[in-house]
């Protein structure tokens, strides 16, 4: 249905499967990556493989099986579902409001803690002058630290750009105390990736496609809603069906677009395997 700026989105009440459509499209798309006949191992190693290094040595394992981002990405995407969880537990998912700077300066120091120590680590690999050892559960925590900064630039993006009404007095993180929450949020989930069994690991390993898919598809419904200039159009949840789905095969377009690449790329240049 095309919308036209400033117009409001109108729900068809006769047509009540619409309510239902994201989550019939979504249902189907994971029942058919389950049923697809390979191990869980290969396929979340296939769908991740164009937003990953993968490094077997960057990586942790739960029992003998490795998860398939490595430890730097199982934190981002890690604190990223934590950290939505709790921004939707306070009821954020409208709030439009940009944080004040102190709380901002606390979220771009989460993401520089990252890149300085992924900086670090790269200096290792390249045999040049580092600061200190590389250790996974380094990678895990200023992973888990940027994780809680995603989480709040998507709620943020999404609040200005899809409500009729949005917050606009509410910011999405109200505090620079809140950031060091969300990212206490992250403990139990800390806890089980560094310690976990390998019967964990299909718990994880889901929990991880399903959000590096969800962070990918919320980027393609916005693009999809600006495209059709449809944005603060929408009073709630339900009229987004539409829009949702195509967000959601954008998202799985663009991860099999850079996942199908890097596999061919990999075979044309016969790249030896990551350690």
């Amino acid at each position: 249905m095309a919308v036209s700026r400033g117009q409001r989105v109108e729900v068809d009440e006769g047509a009540s499967y619409r309510a239902y459509l994201f989550p019939l499209v979504a249902s189907l798309v994971v029942l058919l990556f389950l049923a697809a006949p390979w191990s869980l191992e290969h396929k979340a190693h296939a769908a991740l493989h164009g937003l990953c290094a993968q490094q077997p040595s960057h990586s942790f394992f739960l029992g003998t099986r490795r998860l398939p981002f490595d430890a730097r990405m199982t934190g981002i995407y890690g604190g990223f579902l934590g950290s939505s969880i709790y921004l939707l537990s306070r009821r954020r998912h409208r709030a439009a409001a940009l944080p004040n700077w102190p709380t901002s300066a606390v979220l771009v120091l989460f993401v520089g803690l990252m890149a300085v120590d992924g900086f670090n680590s790269l200096f290792l690999d390249m045999g040049w002058t580092n600061l200190y050892q590389p250790d996974n559960r380094l990678r895990l925590l200023t992973g888990l630290m940027t994780g809680v900064a995603l989480a709040a630039a998507i709620f943020l993006l999404l609040g200005m750009v899809l409500w009729k009404r949005p917050q606009l007095n509410r910011r999405v993180v109200e505090s620079a105390r809140e950031p060091f929450l969300m990212l206490a949020v992250q403990a139990p989930f800390a806890l089980v990736v560094v310690f976990g069994a390998s019967w964990l690991y299909v718990p994880i390993a889901l929990a991880l496609l399903l959000t590096a898919t969800a962070v990918v598809s919320a980027i393609g419904l916005v693009v999809a809603v600006m495209v059709r200039t449809a944005d603060n159009s929408f009073e709630g949840v339900s009229q987004l069906q539409g829009y949702a789905v195509a967000g959601l095969l954008i998202g799985l377009a663009v991860m099999a677009t850079m996942g199908c690449g890097r596999f061919l790329l990999e075979s044309l240049t016969n790249a030896p395997p990551l350690t």
